[in-house]
């Protein structure tokens, strides 16, 4: 089972050392831009994914800058040397949770359209998608809390 932490002065380089494939660098941003991205947003919630004392991964999500009624998933990042164990399906339902605890209905997530291995994990959390892309030509999913 996943926990999230902080990110703080003794865990954020540990963070920005975690590692994705070389395929992968093009879908998700570093770690460090992302920590220092969420400084600059009051609304934005950045945490190291734990298992155990373990840091797996990183995300950074909130109430969607522009759109009140949503909460967003702006990164969800497992290290490479941590895959196919569920991570990210368990940091997903943790951050559904987060949203239901803050009044939330609606999530939102961007990928690119080439990341089919998030796209279908997605999917199989019953995330829809209207084929919209965002501003960064991202294909947005979407998740009604019910």
């Amino acid at each position: 089972m996943i926990i999230f932490k902080d990110i703080t002065c003794d865990n954020w380089k540990e963070c920005i050392r975690l590692k994705l494939n070389d395929d992968e660098k093009d879908f998700i941003c570093p770690n460090v831009y992302s920590i220092a991205e969420a400084q600059f947003y009051p609304k934005a919630i950045s945490k190291a994914i734990y298992d155990g004392e373990q840091m797996v991964g990183y995300t950074l999500f909130g109430e969607d800058e522009n759109d009140s009624n949503l909460f967003y998933i702006d990164r969800l990042m497992i290290s490479k040397d941590f895959r196919n164990k569920g991570y990210a399906n368990e940091a997903i339902q943790l951050i559904i949770k987060e949203a239901i605890k803050n009044g939330f209905n609606f999530i939102g997530i961007s990928t690119e359209p080439e990341n089919i291995k998030i796209q279908n994990l997605l999917k199989k959390l019953d995330f829809y998608t209207k084929n919209e892309l965002d501003d960064s030509g991202e294909i947005i999913y979407y998740y009604q809390i019910k």
